[in-house]
């Protein structure tokens, strides 16, 4: 049985995956909070405690794309994805994942961010 402190919240925004700074896959954020996420990913090799970097990529106009980048670390694995905790002592960037979260903003299509993993 699991123990949260704050609810869930449902979404679906395409992510970018990154293990020591480099791109690794894509992934979809599938729900979360402002302390964790669960990503759907086909990344293989995902272990409890390994540290992964996670960027939301997100149109703030149709030719304006902002990134944000998190460190998270994984506390739990399934055969669909994983479960990352937030690693950021900031405030600011707990809320501003939370919003992007609500928010379910417009990201870039798969094939753009397979482009920027191959080109990494």
């Amino acid at each position: 049985m699991e123990h949260r402190c704050s609810d869930r919240h449902p979404t679906d925004i395409k992510i970018l995956i990154y293990r020591y700074g480099v791109p690794v896959a894509i992934g979809r954020i599938k729900n979360g909070n402002r302390y964790g996420l669960y990503i759907e990913s086909d990344l293989s090799d995902v272990h409890a405690l390994q540290q992964l970097d996670i960027e939301v990529l997100v149109y703030r106009s149709p030719q304006k794309l902002q990134r944000y980048k998190f460190e998270s670390i994984v506390v739990h694995t399934n055969f669909r994805g994983f479960g990352v905790e937030i690693d950021s002592s900031s405030e600011e960037a707990c809320n501003q994942l939370m919003e992007m979260i609500q928010a379910k903003p417009r990201t870039p299509k798969a094939a753009e961010l397979f482009a920027m993993v191959a080109n990494a």
